[in-house]
C-alpha cells in the first residue's frame, strides 16, 4: 500500500500510540476523533471494546500456569528460592536456609556466550541489479539499530527469554526531525505482555491478538488521551480484580493512588491488524496498524519469540530445567551445614537433668555434659549421612554446571587454555552450544524477521532527504544520501536513492560483527610465539580507535638513518658544477639571440630603403615623361637587386658591416 493512503493528520492521530511510548509525552491532537478512511463504508472495521476485554480475560484464565511459572522463574533468577512455608519449616528445625544461586550465573553465562557470537544485519542481493538496493538496505537497517542502541535491547531480550521464556520488541513510529517519522524499537517487559492463548509457534506468527498492559497514573492517562478526561476520572467509581502479575497488580484501578491499568491491544480483524487503547470497558482510542510486510499485508507492531513451548502451549525458559538441581543444591548445602553443626544423641530417660542444656553443650567444642548415675548417653556418628548429602550436593552442582557448559577454563583446568589451539577450543565449546541449538535458531529467526520489518517500514515512511553513515571505514566518515535531489545521467533533476523506488529483491542475513571478528583475531594472534607477527599487524587488529592506531603506527615506523657528510659534500659539488654549466649555456644562448635580433633589424632597414628608392625613381620617370612600361620594368628590376643584396648572408667569422 502506498504511503499516500495515509494523510499526515490521519497518521498522526491513528498512530498516536506509535508516536509516543505508552507512558510518556504524547503529541496528540486535542479532541481528535476516529475517522473512517475514505472509501471504507464498513462500520464494523474495529472490534468493540467488550470483545477485546474478553480476549484479555481469556489470556488471564488460560495462561495461569504460565504466568505463575514466569513469576517463580524471576524469583529464582534473583535468588529468592524459598517459599514462606519452607522458611518456616527450616526455622523450626534450626536449619540455616542456604542459597547457592547457580541459575543466575548460568543464565548470565549463556547470554555472554551468545553475545560473543553477535552478528550484524546484512542484506544480500538476489540479482545483479539489486546490488545497490541491498547495500542501501543494509546501511538503513544498521542505522535504525544503532539509533535505538540495539546491542543493549538485544541483551535484555536474550536474558528475559532465558528467564520468562518470552521476549521481544515493539516498533514505534515517532515524529522525526526530517519531516517524516522515525522508527523506535522498545523492549517489551515480560510481565506486561499478553497474547492469544491458541498460539503454539515459537515466533508467535499464529497470534490473533497481543498487547501490553501496565499501570499508569491518572494524570499520565489524561495527558495521553485528553479528550477522555471525563471518562477516566469517572472510572474510579468502579473496580476490578483482573491481573497478569499478582505481585505488582491487583485491580484495574487503584483508587488510593489514582492509578489505572492501561491496555494497548493489537488484534487481527478482517485481514488487518488493528489497535485499541482501553481501561476496563472504556475505549480511549483505536486505529489500523501502519506497519506492513514486504507483500503489503498488515502486521502487528510486536515482534516476539519464545525459548520453548510445552505440550500445553505454555512458553517457558531455562529455569524450568534448572529449578530441580538448584533446589537439590540449596537443600543439600543446608542439610550438610546443619549436620556438621549438630550432634545426634542417644540417651536413656532421665540421663541428664536438662535436655536442652545437654544439646547446647554437645555442640560446643569445649562442652560439658553431666550424666546421671545409671543413665545411658551416647553421641551417634553422622558421618555417613554427611557424606551422602555431600554427594547429592555435588551431583546437583555438576548438573547445573554441565548444562550448556562453555567454560573452557573449568574443563581444562588451570593453565590448560593456553596450550589449546583455536580449533581445539571450538571443539570443546560445541557440545555446550548444541544444547542451545533450538534457542539460537529461534532467536536468529526473530532477528531476521525484525530486520525485514525495519526495512519495510523505512522504505515506506522515509520520504524526506537524510544522510546515513557507513560504519565500515575507519579513517574517513562516508555517508549515503537517501531521497536526495540530484541529476540523472541526462542531466535532468532526479531523486537520489529513493527508498520507495529501490529494487528490494534481497535476502536479509546476519553478517559477522566487525568488532567481534577483530577481537577474536587479536586473541588468536596472541597465542603464537613472540615475533611471529609484526607489532604493526597486532596494532592493526586491535580494537583501538583509528586515530590511536595511526599514532602508534607512526611511532613504530622505522626512522631514516642520519646523512653521510662525505656523500652530502659530493652531492653539493655535483649540484654546483651543474649550476655553473647551466649558467654558461644560458650566456651563449643569450648572445646567439642578440645576433639574430641584429640581423633582423638590418633586413628591416634594407626593406625601408627599397621603398624610398622606388618612390624617387617614380618621380624622375614622371618628370622625364618615360613610358609606363619602361618605368615599371626598371623599377622592379632595381628593387629586386637591392632585396637580394640585403638578404645575402655574411660569411662566418666576418663581422657585420
Amino acid at each position: 500500500m502506498p504511503l499516500t493512503e495515509f494523510a499526515p493528520l490521519e497518521m498522526a492521530r491513528a498512530d498516536a500510540a506509535r508516536l509516543a511510548p505508552l507512558v510518556g509525552q504524547g503529541d496528540r491532537e486535542q479532541g481528535a476523533k476516529r475517522e473512517v478512511p475514505a472509501g471504507d463504508e464498513d462500520e464494523e472495521q474495529f472490534l468493540p471494546v467488550r470483545t477485546l476485554r474478553g480476549q484479555y480475560i481469556d489470556y488471564l484464565t488460560t495462561k495461569v500456569d504460565e504466568i505463575e511459572e514466569q513469576k517463580e522463574a524471576r524469583r529464582y533468577y534473583h535468588g529468592a528460592h524459598y517459599t514462606a512455608d519452607q522458611l518456616r519449616i527450616l526455622r523450626g528445625r534450626h536449619q540455616p536456609p542456604m542459597t547457592w544461586n547457580r541459575i543466575s550465573r548460568k543464565l548470565n553465562s549463556i547470554v555472554g556466550l551468545l553475545e560473543r557470537m553477535r552478528s550484524d544485519a546484512k542484506a544480500v542481493a538476489r540479482s545483479p541489479k539489486s546490488e545497490q538496493g541491498a547495500e542501501i538496505a543494509t546501511q538503513s537497517i544498521r542505522y535504525v539499530l544503532e539509533a535505538n542502541e540495539w546491542k543493549s535491547v538485544d541483551w535484555w531480550c536474550l536474558l528475559q527469554c532465558g528467564i520468562d521464556g518470552v521476549a521481544g520488541v515493539q516498533k514505534v513510529l515517532r515524529q522525526g526531525d526530517k519531516g517524516d517519522p522515525d522508527l523506535k524499537i522498545d523492549w517489551v517487559i515480560g510481565d506486561e505482555y499478553f497474547y492469544s492463548g491458541t498460539s503454539y509457534r515459537l515466533d508467535f506468527t499464529d497470534n490473533q491478538f497481543e498487547g501490553i498492559a501496565k499501570w499508569v497514573t491518572l494524570d499520565t492517562a489524561i495527558e495521553l488521551f485528553p479528550d477522555k478526561e471525563e471518562l477516566l476520572r469517572g472510572a474510579f467509581e468502579g473496580d476490578s480484580d483482573l491481573t497478569t502479575n499478582a505481585d505488582r497488580e491487583i485491580k484495574w484501578l487503584m483508587t488510593a493512588t489514582k492509578r489505572l491499568r492501561l491496555v494497548e491491544h493489537w488484534y487481527k480483524h478482517k485481514g488487518k491488524w488493528c489497535w485499541a487503547f482501553y481501561v476496563s470497558t472504556i475505549l480511549l482510542d483505536e486505529g489500523v496498524s501502519p506497519f506492513f510486510d514486504e507483500r503489503g499485508k498488515s502486521e502487528s507492531s510486536f515482534h516476539m519469540f519464545a525459548a520453548a513451548v510445552d505440550h500445553d502451549g505454555d512458553r517457558y525458559g531455562f529455569v524450568r530445567g534448572l529449578k530441580g538441581p538448584q533446589d537439590a543444591l540449596n537443600m543439600g548445602k543446608s542439610k550438610t551445614l546443619h549436620l556438621a553443626n549438630t550432634k545426634l544423641i542417644k540417651a536413656s530417660k532421665n540421663a541428664v537433668d536438662d535436655v536442652e542444656t545437654a544439646r547446647r553443650e554437645v555442640t560446643r567444642p569445649d562442652g560439658y555434659v553431666e550424666v546421671n548415675p545409671g543413665g545411658a548417653f551416647e553421641i551417634l556418628d553422622t558421618k555417613q549421612d554427611l557424606a551422602a548429602f555431600t554427594g547429592f550436593t555435588e551431583d546437583a552442582k555438576a548438573e547445573l554446571d554441565g548444562f550448556a557448559n562453555s567454560n573452557i577454563a573449568a574443563m581444562t583446568g588451570v593453565g590448560g587454555v593456553g596450550t589449546l589451539s583455536g580449533r581445539a577450543i571450538e571443539l570443546l565449546r560445541q557440545p555446550g552450544m548444541a544444547e542451545l541449538g533450538l534457542f539460537v535458531l529461534a532467536r536468529r529467526g526473530w532477528k531476521l524477521r525484525l530486520y525485514r520489518s525495519i526495512w519495510n517500514t523505512v522504505q515506506r515512511y522515509w520520504t524526506a532527504e537524510r544522510w546515513i553513515r557507513i560504519a565500515n571505514n575507519d579513517t574517513l566518515g562516508q555517508f549515503i544520501q537517501l531521497n536526495g535531489l540530484g541529476l540523472d545521467a541526462q542531466g535532468r533533476p532526479a531523486i537520489i536513492n529513493a527508498l520507495g523506488a529501490l529494487d528490494v529483491d534481497i535476502v536479509l542475513e546476519e553478517g559477522p560483527d566487525i568488532a567481534t571478528m577483530m577481537q577474536e583475531t587479536a586473541d588468536q594472534l596472541k597465542g603464537y610465539p613472540p615475533g611471529t607477527f609484526s607489532p604493526q599487524l597486532i596494532v592493526e587488529m586491535s580494537l583501538l580507535p583509528r586515530s590511536e592506531k595511526d599514532k602508534l603506527l607512526k611511532m613504530m615506523a622505522p626512522k631514516p638513518p642520519p646523512p653521510d657528510p662525505m656523500a652530502e659534500a659530493a652531492k653539493r659539488f655535483t649540484v654546483e658544477g651543474l649550476a655553473g654549466k647551466n649558467a654558461k649555456t644560458a650566456a651563449e644562448t643569450a648572445k646567439l639571440h642578440a645576433g639574430v635580433e641584429e640581423t633582423l633589424a638590418k633586413a628591416e632597414k634594407a626593406r625601408a630603403g627599397v621603398g624610398t628608392e622606388a618612390a624617387r625613381a617614380g618621380h624622375l620617370a614622371s618628370a622625364a615623361h618615360i613610358g609606363a612600361a619602361e618605368f615599371a620594368r626598371d623599377t622592379l628590376r632595381e628593387a629586386h637587386d637591392i632585396h637580394q643584396q640585403a638578404n645575402q648572408p655574411a660569411p662566418q667569422g666576418t663581422p657585420a658591416p
